[in-house]
């Protein structure tokens, strides 16, 4: 008799289907214990490519807060250079680090302007050449704001 109840259960063990059954009879104890149903990969899957979209989402917002910034800086610089540029037309002596930091503007400016052959451009070449004309002449004068000749 005890042969006979192994080998029912050692058949039972190795059917196909028996671990499955097992499986979904633990799953639906769980589900009637903690109210929580198990998702299936299909659900999983549709909200991964909800979660997918979204993120693709955030992307675009972030690419294009990255490129309204990038405007608003060739925009300052462009502004800074022009005021610049007024007040070496007005005669005000500025010193060699104001100089150097102004062309740092105009190397930031022309490189977004070569980047984006969309944005108006053109505002600031005058005033370019003229900043770098005064920086040269300042050079060899040694006339920076600041410079004391020994």
């Amino acid at each position: 008799m005890r042969q006979d109840i192994l080998a029912v259960l050692l058949a039972a063990f190795a059917a196909p289907g028996f671990w499955e059954l097992i499986k979904a009879v633990i799953d639906k104890i769980a589900e009637v214990f903690t109210g929580r149903k198990k998702a299936t990969l299909n659900q999983i899957a549709q909200k991964m490519d909800t979660h997918q979209k979204d993120i693709d989402i955030l992307k675009t917002s972030i690419g294009d807060m990255r490129n309204g910034e990038a405007v608003k800086d060739a925009q300052a610089a462009r502004r800074r250079i022009l005021r610049f540029n007024d007040e070496l037309l007005r005669d005000v002596e500025h010193s060699k680090e104001y100089f150097d930091d102004i062309l740092t503007d105009v190397d930031i400016y022309e490189r977004y302007c070569a980047e984006h052959p969309e944005f108006p451009n053109g505002k600031t070449v005058m005033a370019t050449e003229n900043i770098r004309t005064c920086y040269k002449q300042c050079t060899q004068k040694h006339s920076f704001l600041g410079f004391q000749k020994k």
